[in-house]
């Protein structure tokens, strides 16, 4: 699996046409019986996604319906590794209709997973899937209903690599001037003190610029 995971990195987007020969042998452990072999193959799927970019499109129907289904595995480290895969595959596919089309589905499958009382890492990947559909296609997503229980949620208290997700996708929602993320100003403003506080690695160099950027312009406001 890791070596798998190194050569899509490797790869990039090149990747794409080697995932046929791959596939095959990685989907059989995201049903296996050992919960390690299911996190472990989700794992390396929704890395390999993440670094194919849009050359997984050919692939996003068979990749969405395995996804979809780990995200109601009994195993949180499943469905974590799911969430996140999900996340990419609707940021990187290019595949429109199949990915708009699934994203009640997608939605009714991560609501479970957004409370407050499930463990950090699935938490923080379920909602920088979230994050990801939201980006993506806004207008897809029922913000009145999603965007306060995301902004509970922050911030994030594990894996940090989902900040990049988030944050993107509030700065973006603010640059569009969209009227329900204005309306969480005064919830999101201590969200971004607690970012821009210790410790560092919560944000890279990248999104701190962008996460400061936009607390002064909101408490310029």
């Amino acid at each position: 699996m890791e070596v798998i995971t190194c050569l899509a990195a490797a790869l990039g987007e090149s990747f794409g046409e080697l995932w046929q020969i791959f596939e095959k042998p990685v989907v059989k452990y995201v049903s296996g019986q050992e919960k390690y072999e299911r996190s472990a193959a989700v794992g390396t799927i929704a890395e390999a996604v993440g670094n194919m970019g849009a050359s997984v499109t050919p692939y996003t129907a068979s990749l969405m319906k395995m996804l979809l289904k780990r995200l109601g595995d009994e195993d949180p480290e499943v469905r974590s590794n799911a969430a996140y895969g999900t996340g990419l595959l609707c940021e990187k596919s290019t595949d429109e209709a199949q990915i708009t089309g699934q994203y009640n589905t997608i939605l009714a499958k991560l609501e479970p997973l957004l409370h407050q009382q499930q463990e950090a890492r699935l938490l923080d990947n379920s909602a920088g899937c979230v994050a990801r559909m939201i980006k993506r296609h806004p207008n897809n997503v029922p913000l009145n209903d999603v965007l306060p229980v995301l902004i509970q949620l922050l911030p994030l208290r594990e894996d940090y690599e989902e900040n990049e997700a988030v944050f993107e996708m509030i700065v973006s929602l603010y640059q569009q001037q969209n009227t329900v993320i204005q309306g969480l100003t005064s919830s999101i403003l201590p969200v971004l003190q607690k970012v821009l506080s210790p410790p560092e690695e919560q944000l890279s160099d990248e999104t701190r610029e962008k996460v400061m950027q936009l607390a002064q312009y909101l408490q310029s406001q």
